[in-house]
Protein backbone atom coordinates (compact mmCIF):
# COMPACT_ATOMS: atom_id res chain seq x y z
CA UNK A 1 0.00 0.00 0.00
CA UNK A 2 2.81 2.42 0.85
CA UNK A 3 4.44 1.70 -2.54
CA UNK A 4 1.15 2.71 -4.22
CA UNK A 5 0.95 5.96 -2.26
CA UNK A 6 4.61 6.75 -2.95
CA UNK A 7 3.95 6.62 -6.70
CA UNK A 8 0.47 8.15 -6.62
CA UNK A 9 0.08 11.64 -8.07
CA UNK A 10 -1.40 13.07 -4.87
CA UNK A 11 -1.62 16.63 -6.22
CA UNK A 12 -3.62 15.39 -9.21
CA UNK A 13 -6.08 13.58 -6.94
CA UNK A 14 -6.46 16.72 -4.80
CA UNK A 15 -7.00 18.83 -7.94
CA UNK A 16 -9.75 16.48 -9.17
CA UNK A 17 -11.49 15.99 -5.83
CA UNK A 18 -11.43 19.65 -4.78
CA UNK A 19 -12.60 20.74 -8.23
CA UNK A 20 -15.60 18.43 -8.10
CA UNK A 21 -16.45 19.45 -4.52
CA UNK A 22 -16.10 23.14 -5.44
CA UNK A 23 -18.40 22.67 -8.43
CA UNK A 24 -20.95 20.78 -6.32
CA UNK A 25 -21.09 23.27 -3.45
CA UNK A 26 -21.18 26.29 -5.76
CA UNK A 27 -23.97 24.65 -7.78
CA UNK A 28 -25.96 24.10 -4.58
CA UNK A 29 -25.36 27.74 -3.63
CA UNK A 30 -26.69 28.92 -7.01
CA UNK A 31 -29.72 26.63 -6.71
CA UNK A 32 -30.47 27.91 -3.21
CA UNK A 33 -29.98 31.55 -4.21
CA UNK A 34 -32.37 31.17 -7.13
CA UNK A 35 -34.91 29.31 -5.01
CA UNK A 36 -34.76 32.12 -2.45
CA UNK A 37 -35.09 34.85 -5.09
CA UNK A 38 -38.18 33.15 -6.52
CA UNK A 39 -39.62 32.81 -3.01
CA UNK A 40 -40.37 29.14 -3.66
CA UNK A 41 -39.11 28.24 -0.20
CA UNK A 42 -41.36 30.70 1.60
CA UNK A 43 -40.49 33.88 3.51
CA UNK A 44 -40.27 32.40 7.02
CA UNK A 45 -36.93 30.62 6.64
CA UNK A 46 -35.21 33.32 4.58
CA UNK A 47 -32.62 34.27 7.22
CA UNK A 48 -31.42 30.71 7.84
CA UNK A 49 -31.49 29.96 4.11
CA UNK A 50 -29.35 33.04 3.47
CA UNK A 51 -26.86 31.69 5.99
CA UNK A 52 -26.75 28.36 4.15
CA UNK A 53 -26.41 30.16 0.82
CA UNK A 54 -23.40 32.13 2.06
CA UNK A 55 -21.84 29.09 3.73
CA UNK A 56 -22.12 27.06 0.53
CA UNK A 57 -20.62 29.90 -1.51
CA UNK A 58 -17.62 30.31 0.80
CA UNK A 59 -17.13 26.55 1.12
CA UNK A 60 -17.10 26.29 -2.66
CA UNK A 61 -14.57 29.13 -2.87
CA UNK A 62 -12.40 27.40 -0.26
CA UNK A 63 -12.45 24.24 -2.34
CA UNK A 64 -11.64 26.34 -5.40
CA UNK A 65 -8.62 27.71 -3.53
CA UNK A 66 -7.50 24.16 -2.74
CA UNK A 67 -8.12 23.19 -6.39
CA UNK A 68 -5.93 26.03 -7.65
CA UNK A 69 -3.23 25.54 -4.99
CA UNK A 70 -2.91 21.85 -5.76
CA UNK A 71 -2.29 22.71 -9.41
CA UNK A 72 0.90 24.49 -8.33
CA UNK A 73 2.22 21.12 -7.11
CA UNK A 74 1.08 18.98 -10.04
CA UNK A 75 4.27 17.64 -11.65
CA UNK A 76 2.73 17.10 -15.09
CA UNK A 77 0.85 20.33 -15.84
CA UNK A 78 3.46 22.81 -14.54
CA UNK A 79 1.03 25.59 -13.64
CA UNK A 80 2.48 28.80 -12.28
CA UNK A 81 0.73 31.44 -10.22
CA UNK A 82 -0.03 33.55 -13.32
CA UNK A 83 -1.81 30.60 -14.96
CA UNK A 84 -4.11 30.35 -11.94
CA UNK A 85 -4.87 34.06 -11.65
CA UNK A 86 -4.77 35.45 -15.20
CA UNK A 87 -7.18 34.25 -17.91
CA UNK A 88 -5.51 32.63 -20.95
CA UNK A 89 -2.09 32.43 -19.22
CA UNK A 90 -2.28 28.66 -18.65
CA UNK A 91 0.11 26.48 -20.65
CA UNK A 92 -2.45 23.67 -20.94
CA UNK A 93 -5.94 24.12 -22.43
CA UNK A 94 -5.86 27.92 -22.05
CA UNK A 95 -9.49 28.51 -23.07
CA UNK A 96 -10.98 25.98 -20.65
CA UNK A 97 -8.70 27.11 -17.85
CA UNK A 98 -9.54 30.77 -18.58
CA UNK A 99 -13.23 29.92 -18.14
CA UNK A 100 -12.41 28.58 -14.68
CA UNK A 101 -10.23 31.58 -13.78
CA UNK A 102 -12.89 34.09 -14.86
CA UNK A 103 -15.58 32.12 -13.04
CA UNK A 104 -13.43 32.04 -9.91
CA UNK A 105 -12.98 35.82 -9.91
CA UNK A 106 -16.72 36.31 -10.51
CA UNK A 107 -17.59 33.95 -7.66
CA UNK A 108 -15.20 35.75 -5.32
CA UNK A 109 -16.79 39.11 -6.21
CA UNK A 110 -20.30 37.73 -5.72
CA UNK A 111 -19.49 36.07 -2.38
CA UNK A 112 -17.71 39.23 -1.17
CA UNK A 113 -20.79 41.27 -2.02
CA UNK A 114 -22.58 39.84 1.03
CA UNK A 115 -20.19 41.87 3.21
CA UNK A 116 -20.29 44.91 0.90
CA UNK A 117 -24.06 45.11 0.51
CA UNK A 118 -24.46 48.23 2.66
CA UNK A 119 -21.94 50.10 0.51
CA UNK A 120 -23.07 48.94 -2.92
CA UNK A 121 -26.79 49.02 -2.09
CA UNK A 122 -29.54 46.50 -2.79
CA UNK A 123 -29.72 47.38 -6.49
CA UNK A 124 -25.97 47.02 -7.04
CA UNK A 125 -25.92 43.82 -5.01
CA UNK A 126 -28.70 42.33 -7.12
CA UNK A 127 -27.01 43.37 -10.38
CA UNK A 128 -23.76 41.78 -9.25
CA UNK A 129 -25.63 38.59 -8.43
CA UNK A 130 -26.78 38.32 -12.05
CA UNK A 131 -23.13 37.50 -12.79
CA UNK A 132 -23.71 34.20 -10.97
CA UNK A 133 -25.33 32.87 -14.16
CA UNK A 134 -22.16 33.62 -16.09
CA UNK A 135 -19.97 32.19 -13.32
CA UNK A 136 -22.06 29.02 -13.18
CA UNK A 137 -21.97 28.35 -16.92
CA UNK A 138 -18.27 29.22 -17.19
CA UNK A 139 -17.60 26.77 -14.34
CA UNK A 140 -19.69 24.11 -16.04
CA UNK A 141 -17.77 24.63 -19.30
CA UNK A 142 -14.47 24.47 -17.42
CA UNK A 143 -15.51 21.23 -15.72
CA UNK A 144 -16.68 19.60 -18.96
CA UNK A 145 -13.67 20.59 -21.06
CA UNK A 146 -10.77 20.60 -18.59
CA UNK A 147 -12.12 18.10 -16.07
CA UNK A 148 -10.78 14.61 -16.60
CA UNK A 149 -13.63 12.97 -14.65
CA UNK A 150 -16.37 14.28 -16.93
CA UNK A 151 -15.41 12.78 -20.27
CA UNK A 152 -17.84 10.33 -21.81
CA UNK A 153 -21.49 10.07 -20.81
CA UNK A 154 -20.86 11.36 -17.27
CA UNK A 155 -20.22 14.90 -18.47
CA UNK A 156 -23.54 15.48 -20.24
CA UNK A 157 -25.41 13.82 -17.37
CA UNK A 158 -23.71 16.10 -14.83
CA UNK A 159 -24.39 19.12 -17.05
CA UNK A 160 -28.09 18.28 -17.26
CA UNK A 161 -28.41 17.62 -13.52
CA UNK A 162 -26.51 20.79 -12.56
CA UNK A 163 -27.86 23.17 -15.21
CA UNK A 164 -31.47 21.97 -15.29
CA UNK A 165 -32.51 23.62 -12.01
CA UNK A 166 -30.50 26.76 -12.83
CA UNK A 167 -32.28 27.16 -16.16
CA UNK A 168 -35.71 26.28 -14.74
CA UNK A 169 -35.39 28.56 -11.70
CA UNK A 170 -33.89 31.34 -13.83
CA UNK A 171 -36.80 31.21 -16.25
CA UNK A 172 -39.25 31.00 -13.37
CA UNK A 173 -37.61 34.07 -11.80
CA UNK A 174 -37.80 36.07 -15.03
CA UNK A 175 -41.24 35.00 -16.24
CA UNK A 176 -43.22 34.92 -12.99
CA UNK A 177 -44.81 38.16 -11.76
CA UNK A 178 -43.35 39.82 -8.70
CA UNK A 179 -44.82 38.85 -5.36
CA UNK A 180 -45.36 35.57 -3.62
CA UNK A 181 -45.53 32.43 -5.77
CA UNK A 182 -49.05 31.39 -6.49
CA UNK A 183 -50.40 34.77 -5.53
CA UNK A 184 -53.01 36.01 -7.93
CA UNK A 185 -53.42 39.58 -9.00
CA UNK A 186 -56.06 41.41 -6.97
CA UNK A 187 -59.49 41.22 -8.56
CA UNK A 188 -61.36 44.46 -9.18
CA UNK A 189 -64.15 45.17 -6.76
CA UNK A 190 -67.60 44.34 -8.16
CA UNK A 191 -69.52 47.34 -9.43
CA UNK A 192 -72.30 48.56 -7.16
CA UNK A 193 -75.73 47.59 -8.36
CA UNK A 194 -78.23 50.18 -9.20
Amino acid sequence: MSAFLAGAPVAWYVVRASGLVAFGTLTLSVWLGLAMSTRLLGPKRMKSLMGWHQTLAWTGLSMLGLHASALLFDPTLHFGLAALLVPFAAPWSPGAVAAGVIAGWLMLAIASSFRLKRWIGQKGWRRLHYASFGAFFLTLGHALIAGTDLHGIGGPILAAVAAGPVIWLGLYRVLMPRGAPGAQAPQPAPAAAG
